[in-house]
């Protein structure tokens, strides 16, 4: 019988996922948005789901480069000539106006995911050519439209073709908005990253959102450090052999980052530990040779380096090895580094301010320090640094944190239960 059953499943016709088009703004550095597409893109695709990503403008050298082939991301338009300063402007704006023409290749496309401006522009052009659905992802509220204090300080200057586009969108404000509201409003369902930026864009654009945070894949409790070995040895990265422990700091080199914070803490924590490093990975932008002169003026070469690019294999290594892990952005909207921190067990300082008060448990997984005091963030580090059980127990809430709640399991789950309640309402 048995037998029978499975040449009757082998005969039998495999039905086709349904598929989904992810359109998000750009895959041209390594960030947070960035990952959560990698990962929506992946976990659909275990689930059964057919999926392909577009996308204005692509770099495959600079956005996630181990990752980001397992998607297959590709540009709706030919890309532009590779030495034109403001290829990535001009390539975003001309796939925004042409991209009611482009839907009919899309035509066998189920539902349509529109992530960030103008990823929820693209998305929306194509489900109303075709009359299909679409849903709408916002790690945050269209910054060009609606900027936090730190980006109006300090605007895009590590990327100038964004910083000619935000100039041109200044005077098309009124144009810009139309479209903002108009393929935000009309989305089918509208997630969000985070009960934080979930009361920001509900806030600002006045309808009911569903919380969708991104995640982490904790790992397995056999890998995680064993009491106390985030304070001895040595982690060895590329040419770099890091003595341990140290602290770990891993966003993108960008103003609003704000790494001066931590370059300033370190002037505190050398104090009491002086053979203790700041490690910072990442690749180099126009913003890193500010940093490098502060770290000189300080005299702080001896206790703050910065590697570089790095593979994704070795930031993993790096954050389980890792002592502490800080966060230093004034106004994130979210903040994946402290989930993939506590995806390893190690605890997280961060401001008690946005993003980081959703995803980092104040005095569990980690501390929250009062903003924006220098020395109040450099003794929570001091805090961990001097006791490793306390270390490795607030790590641990840390894991156990983002096994309950940030998994990207869990944030394709929502994203998969979303599109079948979609499917069901048009059937």
């Amino acid at each position: 019988m048995n037998e029978v059953n499975t040449q009757r499943n082998k005969a039998a016709p495999q039905r086709r996922g349904k598929k989904v088009a992810i359109f998000h703004c750009g895959f041209i550095y390594s960030g947070g948005g960035e990952r959560i597409v990698i990962e929506e893109a992946l976990g659909l695709k275990k689930r059964g789901f057919e999926v392909i990503v577009r996308t204005p403008t692509l770099n495959p050298t600079k956005c996630y480069p181990d990752l980001l082939p397992n998607i297959d991301a590709q540009t709706l338009l030919p890309p532009l000539l590779p030495n034109f300063s403001y290829k990535y402007a001009l390539q975003m704006v001309a796939t925004s106006v042409l991209a009611p023409l482009l839907a009919f290749q899309y035509r066998d496309t189920d539902v349509f995911i529109g992530a960030n401006q103008p990823g929820a522009w693209l998305a929306y052009c194509m489900a109303k050519v075709l009359n299909k659905p679409y849903l709408v992802y916002l790690n945050q509220p269209n910054r060009l439209l609606y900027p936090r204090e730190v980006d109006r300080e300090n605007g895009w200057v590590t990327e100038t073709s964004y910083e000619f586009l935000a100039k041109v969108i200044h005077f098309l404000r009124p144009v810009i908005k139309i479209i903002d509201d108009l393929s935000f409003g009309q989305a089918n369902v509208k997630l969000v990253n985070g009960s934080y930026i979930a009361g920001l864009v509900e806030s600002i654009y006045q309808f009911k959102t569903v919380n969708c945070p991104a995640g982490a894949h904790p790992q397995a409790e056999i890998k995680l450090a064993k009491e106390g070995t985030a304070f001895h040895g040595q982690c060895h990265i590329g040419k770099f052999a890091l003595n341990k422990p140290y602290i770990l700091l891993t966003n993108r080199h960008d103003p609003q980052k704000k790494f001066e914070y931590a370059i300033e803490a370190m002037k505190l924590v050398k104090t009491r530990y002086p053979k203790v490093k700041l490690i910072i990975p990442g690749p180099f932008t126009r913003h890193t040779p500010q940093l490098l002169a502060l770290v000189r003026k300080r005299r702080l070469s001896a206790h703050v380096l910065f590697l570089g690019q790095i593979s994704e294999s070795d930031l993993q290594r790096l954050y389980q090895h890792a002592a502490v892990y800080i966060y230093t952005a004034p106004q994130e909207d979210f903040g994946i580094g402290p989930l993939e921190a506590g995806a390893w067990a190690v605890p997280t300082v961060a401001w008690n301010n946005a993003g980081p008060t959703v995803t980092v448990e104040d005095g569990v997984t980690g501390f929250l320090a009062q903003p924006f005091d220098i020395a109040d963030f450099a003794e929570k580090i001091i805090w961990i640094l001097e006791d490793p059980l306390f270390q490795y127990h607030m790590g641990r809430a840390a894991w156990e944190k983002v096994q309950r709640e940030f998994t990207w399991d869990r944030h394709v789950e929502i994203l998969e239960r979303e599109i079948a309640n979609l499917s069901q309402t048009r059937d």
